[in-house]
This record gives C-alpha cells, structure tokens and sequence, in this order.
C-alpha cells in the first residue's frame, strides 16, 4: 500500500498539516504554533506533542517548513533529529527546509520573482536561479517583522496603552474588537494577553481584530494597515535593489487576510504586486508524495523544482 506522507507548513501563530496517500488528501488541519525558536523551549515541545497527536499513525515521510530554520545553523542536525523524534518518526523520514524555502516553491520558481510573506512575521525573499538567496527582513520580532501579524497587533496594543497613559478611555471599533480578544482594556489585561506565553503568537493575534475594525471604517485601524503596506512594499524594493532586474512580486500569508482593504493598500504602494494566497501545507504534501522515500532522505531538491512539475 502506497504509505502515508504528511506536509507540514509550520508557524509562529499556528502549523498547518496535510495529510496525502498517493494522489488522495486524507485530511487537513491546524495546530499550535512550531518555530525552530520554540522547539527550545517547554512551550514549543507542548505544542510538537500536540501536533503529533492530530496526526495519523504510520506516517512514511514528513515535509517540513519550519521559521527559523537553516541548514547553516549550527543546531540543524539537532533541530532536525527532535522534530522527527517529536513527531515519532525517523530522522531518515523527515525533510526539513525553511518555511521560506517552502513557501517560495509555492508561488515561484527560482529567479522568477520575489516574494513577499506577511505572517505571524514579514520578509521579502527572492531565490535565484542557481539557487542563491537574497533577503530583507525576517528577522524576527525581536528585531523587524514589520508589516506582518505581529506587528499589526503590536501597534493596536501600542494605540489602546497609548489612549490609557493619556488618560483617555480607547473608544472606537478598534478597542471594541480588541477588547474582545485580550478580555480588557486596562493595563492588567493587556498585560496578561501580551506576556504570558513567549513568542509573538499572542500578539499576532489581535491582527484580524486590526482587519475588523478596519471594516468597520475605524480610521486608527486603516492607518495602521497603511503603515503595515508602506513596510512591506519597502521590503520588496530592498531586495528588488540588490537584482540586476526588476522580477514580479508576488505576496502572500495570513496576515494579508485580515481584511480586503489591506491588501488594497498594498496594491497602493506596489501597484504590481499578485496578492496569491496558496496552501504551503499541501504543498509540502505533494512534494513528499512525488519525491516518494527520498523525501524523507534530507534529498537535495533539484533546482527549479516546484511540486506539480
């Protein structure tokens, strides 16, 4: 019988999961949030234990794009070995390859373009053809991210704690949705919501609050997303710069869904930009699924290679 290969599309807000036998999907879903960060942290292997225990039993190969991850780390081997450990199979089964690297096989092929991901995190990448890679951004929240879900989250939390160290009571669709999430307005609540887990996941998520309020026409909301699409075009033409010729933008991710009116606002800034939203995690799925037991080799993928082709 044709075994069992999984896609995995890891992240800072959440994992994505596909689950393939030959041509046929078997299932799909999401779980806690996996990043090469996290997984060295108690927190990070509360949220592997949970992941594998959505999956099935007798998997055969794992492909895996996990944030943070390199090959020229010099954890990767150890990274490598405690995700196949955490998921319960052998090393020899798992594929592991940046989240970057998966998710531009999924729009481009190598020279094609840039791309632009709006996650949890931001980044602007671009493959060449032999396989070179230029960068800006994601550096992670510590650092940039701008653009991105966290940041989105971050500048309403900036907004209400501002509006609260004024002595004014944040009024408005935007505080009314991120009441909602955070459970309270007031210093203490904010607190809680903010700092009680590590990572940027907690943050992120008060970025489709952001989208709502938007909707709703909450001016404080739109400008953010307008300063959110000024720091994602400024990415692109980072990496456009160092090119010896202009290639298309594509972007994509989570971030670029919490409201039409922002990706508007990117089509503003970077009036050529393809806004594609594609499933990385199924993308992940088939190229295990095509490249049969090499894929949980740690085989090379050949230059070009783009699943489907």
């Amino acid at each position: 019988m044709t075994p069992l290969v999984v896609g995995l599309d890891l992240g800072g807000s959440s994992s994505k999961w596909q689950v393939r036998r030959g041509a046929e999907v078997l299932g799909a879903g999401a779980g806690p949030p996996v990043t090469a960060t996290l997984l060295t942290t108690q927190a990070g292997r509360v949220n592997l234990r949970a992941l594998r225990e959505a999956l099935p039993a007798g998997i055969g190969a794992v492909w895996a794009g996990l944030p943070g991850f390199g090959g020229s780390r010099p954890d990767a081997a150890a990274l490598h070995a405690q995700l196949a450990a955490g998921l319960g199979i052998e090393a020899g089964r798992l594929h592991l390859e940046s989240d970057l690297d998966l998710a531009f096989r999924a729009h481009l092929r190598p020279g094609g373009g840039v791309l632009v991901y709006a996650g949890t995190g931001s980044v602007a990448y671009h493959v060449a053809a032999g396989g070179q890679v230029l960068r800006a951004g994601g550096h992670g929240f510590h650092i940039d991210d701008d653009g991105a879900g966290y940041a989105l989250g971050r500048a309403a939390l900036r907004w209400v704690t501002g509006q609260l160290d004024r002595g004014d009571a944040p009024g408005g669709a935007l505080a009314l949705e991120v009441r909602a999430v955070t459970g309270g307005l007031d210093w203490d609540a904010l607190r809680q919501f903010t700092y009680a887990q590590p990572g940027a996941a907690a943050v992120a998520r008060l970025a489709p609050a952001v989208g709502r309020a938007a909707d709703a026409g909450d001016v404080v909301a739109r400008a953010i997303l307008r300063d959110a699409a000024q720091a994602l075009a400024a990415l692109a033409v980072t990496v456009q710069r160092r090119l010896p010729e202009a290639v298309p933008v594509v972007a994509t991710g989570g971030a670029l869904r919490v409201s039409p009116l922002f990706g508007a606002e990117v089509r503003c800034v970077c009036p050529d930009v393809v806004i594609q939203q594609r499933d990385h995690a199924a993308v992940a799925a088939l190229a295990a699924a095509q490249l049969g037991p090499d894929a949980g080799r740690g085989a090379a993928v050949p230059p070009g290679f783009t699943p489907g082709s």
